[in-house]
This record gives C-alpha cells, structure tokens and sequence, in this order.
C-alpha cells in the first residue's frame, strides 16, 4: 500500500510538472496552417490511465490553472472575453473563469479516467481503451470549453470572433468539426503511445497505483 502511494505521488508530480512546462509554454500549443492543435490535455487524460478518476480531475485543475495564469500572461480573445477586458471583472467574470477555463478542464480528465475504467484498461483491451477515452477527453475538453462560451458569454464571443449572433453556433461548430477532431485525433496518438510506455514503465498490470 505504501509503495503503491509513492508511486502515485510520483505519478502526480511528474504530470503536473509537465501539464506547467506544456500550458505556459509554446510547447502546449502547436499551430498548423489550418488548425492550432491544443496539447496541454495530454497528460490530463492519460493521468486518467494512470490515477483514476480523482486523479483525472485533479490533473485537470491544475491544466485549467495553467488556462489561468494564461490569460494575464499572454491574454488571448478568451481572456478578453473571461476577465471582462472591456467591461471590467465582476461576480459573473468569476463565473465565466469556473466554467470556462476550470470545468472543461476537469471534466476532460474525469471522463477520460471513466471512459478507460469502463472499457476495462488492461490486457489486449487497454489500446482501445486508451484510444477510446483520449478521444472523448480531447472532444470533451474543446465542447465544454466552446459551449460554456456560447451559454454564459454569447454576445462577448460573437463580438471578439467578428460574426453576426446568428451565425455563432455555426462557427463554434466548425471548430469542434474542425479543429476539434484534428486535436481529437492527435490525443488519441500520442497518449496511447504514451500511456503505454507508461504502464510497461510502471508494471501497473501488475501493481496497481489507481486511486478510486
């Protein structure tokens, strides 16, 4: 049992490390001609592997403080439109910041935690459970993140995208079919590549460190 808690504590600190060095880097984020891939939830999601659901959401809190510190560090439309730039910053703000930048986030490493426990991660299974709940941690992350803008700051997220109310869901969507399944597709990649070198690293078939 203790050596089973510091492996976890291990395991904790070593991907909230890198969740630091990938959400307050430009490593985080890798921008192709036609999309910009979103990396930080990598270690969110297959922290989920390794550390179960309140792992998953304990990795993803730290990825939405990242998003954070982010938005006074080099702010972006989302922060402009978070912390009320323009407006100034008040109770609803704090709101926005909770379930914009925080819920996504923790959701995205809860559900992928569900996901592989209910698709039963071990032995020829956990491939396709890593695949699986990579893909819907990342979509999990992009329409939570994009609906919460839509729901809670809908006229402040038409105005900073330039487009008419009317036409903002179909832009929203055309990033989630877009953009989304690219970065979708990516997580998919490189945490079942990753989570398996994690668990042939760990011997976690054989030992377990998840926490219920």
């Amino acid at each position: 049992m203790r050596e089973n808690s510091v492996k976890a504590l291990v395991l904790y600190g070593m991907f909230i490390a890198v969740i630091f060095l990938l959400g307050l880097t430009p490593l985080g984020y890798i921008y192709l001609p036609m999309a910009a891939i979103t990396t930080v939830h990598i270690p969110v999601i297959v922290g989920g592997y390794s550390l179960g659901k309140k792992g998953g959401a304990v990795l993803g809190f730290f990825f939405g403080l990242t998003s954070f510190i982010r938005c006074f560090t080099t702010p972006d439309a989302t922060a402009a439109v978070v912390l009320g730039t323009a407006t100034g910053f008040g109770v609803y703000n704090l709101l926005l910041v909770v379930a914009v930048l925080f819920l996504p986030r923790v959701l995205t490493g809860l559900f992928s935690a569900i996901v592989y426990q209910l698709i039963g991660g071990t032995g020829k299974r956990q491939i396709a459970a890593m695949g699986v709940s990579a893909f819907v941690g990342s979509m999990t992350n992009t329409v939570f993140y994009l609906g919460g803008l839509y729901l809670l700051a809908f006229e402040q997220t038409a105005d900073i995208m330039g487009v008419a109310g009317s036409a903002l869901l179909t832009a929203l969507l055309g990033i989630v079919a877009g953009n989304g399944i690219i970065e979708a597709i990516a997580a998919v990649i490189i945490c079942t590549a990753v989570g398996k070198a994690i668990s042939a690293y760990t011997g976690r078939n054989k030992n377990e460190v998840t926490e219920k």
